[in-house]
């Protein structure tokens, strides 16, 4: 028969092994994070859309199942390209024009792609952004706002066209506004 006592020292010492045995807490390997979605970086979309990256073309760019909405030169020679798939989700697509001797049509090569999943209810998507008191058309965003407002202030994510490159790169949005594209209509 085993006494109180002995099962208490018992105990004691299975713990006192178990401590001595466990490795320091600076020697626990910590797990990578499983990977639970696509990475962006890695996602069908940013491929697609990296996919024009270099492409050159003479006055239009016509892309397979997908329908342009609007564009145009945001400052020379950089120009934007939106398209829209018929899922709601929109396709940018910078551009800068490249000069060729003798060329009657101007020449244009793809810089930039960015792939916009469809905004929700009541906001929209717009390449007419800006941020003042520089009134250059520069800006794309996610905004919503009054029907009734020329300009929309409510943006809720923000991306900027590099004047130079004609690269697009996250920005915060605020101080942003975008066109309402149904104002006036």
């Amino acid at each position: 028969m085993v006494s109180i006592r002995q099962l208490c020292v018992l105990i004691a010492a299975c713990l006192a092994l178990s401590v001595a045995l466990a490795p320091p807490a600076s020697a626990k390997r910590k797990q990578p994070p499983q990977k639970t979605e696509e990475t962006q970086e890695d996602s069908a979309e940013v491929i697609f859309g990296k996919s024009f990256l270099g492409k050159t073309y003479d006055d239009e760019l016509e892309v397979e199942g997908w329908e342009e909405v609007d564009g145009g030169l945001v400052a020379p020679p950089i120009y934007v390209h939106r398209y829209q798939r018929e899922d709601g989700t929109y396709l940018v697509l910078t551009s800068r024009e490249v000069s060729v001797a003798n060329a009657p049509v101007a020449s244009f090569v793809v810089v930039d792609a960015l792939v916009v999943p469809k905004p929700q209810k009541d906001v929209q998507f717009s390449i007419a952004c800006m941020l003042a008191p520089d009134e250059t058309l520069k800006f794309m965003g996610e905004a919503a706002g009054s029907e009734q407002k020329e300009w929309w202030t409510d943006v809720r994510r923000a991306w900027e066209i590099s004047l130079e490159t004609g690269l697009i790169a996250s920005v915060k949005p605020k101080g942003i506004r975008c066109t309402n594209a149904s104002w006036g209509q």
